[in-house]
């Protein structure tokens, strides 16, 4: 048995962005999206060997640590093979596996929307979903806004077709913590979601740059308005009591970026 484990470290910017280092004890290890060089060389220490790292799209913050990691591991750099993403070295297609062992796998998902060459990493234990790293592709409680290169009806449909197919106990790890606006959010649109309003007292007196929550797509679809989207709470909300899915998406997202 080859044992897993994945260190999410959390930087302290405006951004608040998410990196997470993936460590199997064969001595594979992969970073996605390092924000900060300096603090993922802290945590990996005295480790001579970093097995590549991982960018899920080509914004600054997600590969702005790469240049100081290569020099420092001459390690690889995958992304989708359409990023544009400085000194990238190799190219991944939806569903290549980037690493496999007897009893995990981790694999590309092409995930546009926030970006056109957005992928999210999906880690696999004996062939089932056990975690997904979306980067900003989705959020706890919410999904990427598509303003640097990104279109709403390509992410709605990443949304729709493929997130909406993910089993309620596959755990999201996000590329930024927007936990408690996303949820303020959720209630915004939906004031009767006993659970987001829950979740919101729940973290009401927590330092939430210390705390954070993995949440899995049970709780993402109780939680997550942008999953919720035949709630007629929402339509009466929106004014789109006739509106598809894909109209009460939009909208949605249109009003998160003003909110």
């Amino acid at each position: 048995m080859i044992c897993m484990r994945v260190q999410q470290i959390f930087f302290k910017n405006t951004l608040r962005n998410f990196c997470y280092i993936i460590i199997f004890d064969d001595g594979a290890i992969y970073c996605i999206d390092p924000f900060n060089a300096q603090e993922v060389k802290a945590f990996l220490g005295d480790k001579t060997t970093l097995t590549g790292i991982i960018n899920t799209h080509d914004h600054w913050d997600h590969y702005q640590g790469n240049g100081v990691l290569v020099q420092t591991y001459n390690c690889p750099v995958f992304a989708h093979i359409k990023a544009a993403i400085p000194g990238m070295t190799k190219g991944l297609l939806d569903g290549e596996v980037i690493y496999k062992n007897n009893e995990w796998s981790l694999e590309s998902l092409y995930t546009p929307g926030h970006t056109l060459s957005h992928i999210c990493l999906m880690l696999k234990k004996n062939g089932t979903p056990h975690a997904i790293f979306t980067g900003d592709c989705f959020f706890n409680a919410g999904v990427g806004n598509c303003h640097n290169g990104g279109d709403p009806e390509i992410l709605f449909a990443t949304i729709h077709n493929i997130f909406s197919t993910f089993p309620d106990e596959l755990l999201v790890y996000p590329g930024h913590d927007y936990l408690k606006r996303n949820l303020e959010f959720t209630m915004e649109i939906e004031s009767t979601n006993t659970d987001a309003k829950s979740f919101l007292n729940k973290i009401e007196n927590l330092d939430l740059n210390e705390t954070f929550f993995i949440n899995d797509m049970l709780i993402e679809r109780k939680i997550n308005t942008f999953l919720r989207l035949q709630n007629p709470v929402i339509h009466q909300k929106l004014n789109l009591n006739s509106g598809t899915d894909k109209e009460i998406f939009i909208r949605l997202r249109e009003l998160r970026n003003k909110w």
